[in-house]
């Protein structure tokens, strides 16, 4: 007997002009936002806005939704300023981190 598998989820970029990216060294704050195909938010647009804090280089990732109220924030370790918030939609935190994992994973493939 085998589990049924939840609906896969994917998104499909609608505006970002600097392509699947996050803020960084050259790029202090960046906004994508993606139409999201399947599972509990099909047919909602997510933003995603990133920014990114020199003076400890931290990476601060913002995601919402445009027509309900349901946002995760995080806030990775630097100085005291920057310090860690995980509180929100936890759907939205895992799509959230699939984008940065396929990210990551191109760019290292382009090297």
């Amino acid at each position: 007997m085998s589990k049924s598998q939840p609906p896969q989820t994917t998104l499909t970029q609608t505006r970002g002009d600097q392509g699947l990216r996050f803020a960084g060294p050259d790029l202090l704050d960046y906004q994508m936002i993606f139409k999201i195909h399947g599972g509990e938010y099909d047919g909602k647009r997510l933003n995603i806005d990133s920014y990114y804090h020199p003076c400890c280089g931290t990476l601060e990732v913002t995601a919402s939704l445009f027509s309900i109220y349901v946002r995760w924030r995080n806030k990775l370790d630097g100085c005291k300023v920057h310090t860690r918030d995980q509180q929100g939609d936890k759907i939205l935190r895992d799509l959230v981190w699939n984008l940065m994992i396929n990210t990551n994973h191109a760019e290292y493939q382009e090297k």
